[in-house]
């Protein structure tokens, strides 16, 4: 397999009996989970960030996977970090953040963060995608991106500039699939969103809030990130935050 960066792969940071599995956004990569990954290895965490099918070659791929498969990668991911921790810790970003849910409504997982979990999104044309599919094969990217990246993090802003019509429906339906059985979370659980998030409406954050049944549940809310808030300006303070919930 041909990846487009050496980042764009999987990564897997041995350590200690509790494990945590990082999993990246729709058309992203582990590079967006990796500065993250990074941090919580120094804690003495064991990382393992996974690559989801489709992803980190090229956006034809995308077109030969389904929602299943996506899923089927973090449940090996978890089961993979259970064989070998005492403690199993699962953390994505956006779709990422929607397999986690999953997650957590289906295995023991200990604790589950989602960040920028979409409930609600701002692209009214993406409820579309059933039927653009038939019309058009890919899309490009609206809005205006990230913004400029320090020369130093540029490594790790790597995903595809735009996406299949098709992975999108498969999107949706992770989606609907993740919203559903919310009440099934009984883990603790801290939600992370960003107020300025441009893809995912804010109060997908709140939704979630108000339908999981953990007794410990909490928002960290954003204030100057865009969606990929792993990489952007409060990085740092998602990785103090993660970590001081995990200590607990």
């Amino acid at each position: 397999m041909e990846y487009f960066h050496r980042y764009a792969q999987a990564f897997d940071y041995e350590g200690g009996a509790e494990g945590c599995l990082l999993i990246h956004g729709f058309t992203g990569t582990p590079a967006h989970m990796r500065l993250l990954g990074e941090s919580l290895h120094k804690k003495g965490y064991r990382v393992k960030g996974i690559l989801l099918k489709g992803h980190g070659t090229k956006i034809e791929d995308m077109e030969k996977v389904t929602w299943q498969d996506w899923l089927q990668d973090a449940v090996a991911g978890y089961e993979a970090l259970r064989k070998t921790c005492r403690k199993v810790y699962v953390i994505g970003l956006s779709m990422g953040g929607v397999l986690t849910l999953l997650l957590a409504e289906q295995y023991p997982v200990d604790k589950v963060v989602p960040i920028a979990a979409p409930v609600k999104i701002y692209d009214r044309k993406a409820y579309g995608a059933p039927l653009l599919k038939y019309f058009q094969r890919f899309r490009k990217w609206g809005g205006s991106g990230e913004g400029p990246t320090a020369e130093e993090f540029k490594d790790y802003k790597l995903g595809y500039d735009g996406f299949s019509v098709e992975a999108l429906c498969h999107l949706l339906k992770l989606m609907k699939l993740g919203e559903k059985n919310l009440h099934q979370i009984q883990c603790p659980t801290l939600i992370i969103q960003s107020k300025t998030d441009e893809t995912v409406k804010p109060v997908s954050a709140q939704i979630i809030y108000d339908k999981i049944r953990a007794p410990q549940k909490e928002i960290l809310w954003l204030e100057r990130s865009k969606h990929v808030c792993t990489i952007g300006p409060e990085r740092e303070l998602i990785h103090e935050r993660i970590q001081e919930f995990l200590r607990r």
